[in-house]
């Protein structure tokens, strides 16, 4: 038995800003990708200027891209590819766009506070 749908009048629309907070989130909730708050930190000069997440749009389809900084410690590459499941998976789930491709270019390295407190410590130490 086939079921259908009524059809609403009117479109709907989702906005630019609105796939790149999902995927922001989505990419924040990873282990070991460097966050200050609930944003991505800033890797380098140009993602401070242009953002750290950007997408590209066409129809229903989006292409996403990420400049992301790892935490020291952890493994680049399984990090990078946690978040591309990570973001196809949302992005797709809450506005049913689909997601062609999300790039990850790894443009830095963080350091925990922590070790930059007792590296500091360790230095006055020295003195």
């Amino acid at each position: 038995m086939e079921t259908s749908k009524k059809h609403t009048p009117g479109s709907i629309k989702v906005s630019e800003e609105v796939i790149l907070k999902i995927a922001e989130t989505a990419a924040c909730e990873i282990e070991g990708v460097a966050v200050k708050g609930q944003r991505l930190e800033a890797s380098s000069a140009l993602s401070k200027f242009r953002g750290p997440v950007r997408a590209r749009i066409l129809g229903e389809a989006a292409a996403i891209k990420f400049d992301i900084s790892v935490i020291d410690g952890y493994n680049a590459v399984k990090v990078a590819e946690s978040i591309q499941h990570s973001v196809k998976s949302a992005v797709q789930n809450m506005t049913g766009f689909t997601v062609t491709k999300v790039d990850v270019n790894i443009a830095g390295v963080s350091y925990r506070e922590s070790e930059r407190l007792s590296a500091d410590e360790k230095d006055k130490e020295n003195i």
